[in-house]
């Protein structure tokens, strides 16, 4: 038997209030500018939204962003948002805020994200 303390935490995914039936995965996909960072890693930017089936928020979020800092501030950007709004001032904020190369394709795998959510919601 494994010690409490030497048990590994739990992994965001693993939070028992939350089952897989109550989340939706949300992708969205854009080609990544050839002279950004990222380009050499992927050719595709992705982000990735676990949403409450219910309400609609985003309630974690992941992406293909080069680094850490990008991909954190990706996160907080877009946790709590209710995917049934607006994509617009996302998009604004983006676009206000993130001076990379890769602006274009965050802002377009967001918007992305955004139509195949409402495209599942409106069934």
């Amino acid at each position: 038997m494994i010690a409490a303390a030497a048990r590994p935490a739990a992994q965001p995914w693993q939070t028992p209030a939350m089952t897989v039936a109550d989340n939706l995965i949300v992708v969205g996909y854009a080609k990544v500018p050839a002279t950004s960072a990222s380009h050499g890693v992927h050719q595709l930017f992705s982000v990735c939204l676990r949403v409450d089936r219910r309400t609609g928020t985003v309630i974690e979020v992941d992406s293909t962003a080069a680094t850490g800092l990008v991909r954190s501030w990706l996160a907080e950007l877009l946790l709590g948002l209710d995917l049934r709004g607006d994509v617009t001032p996302v998009l604004t904020a983006i676009e206000q805020n993130y001076l990379g190369q890769g602006g274009g394709a965050i802002r377009q795998a967001v918007a992305d994200a955004f139509r195949r959510y409402l495209r599942h919601a409106e069934g």
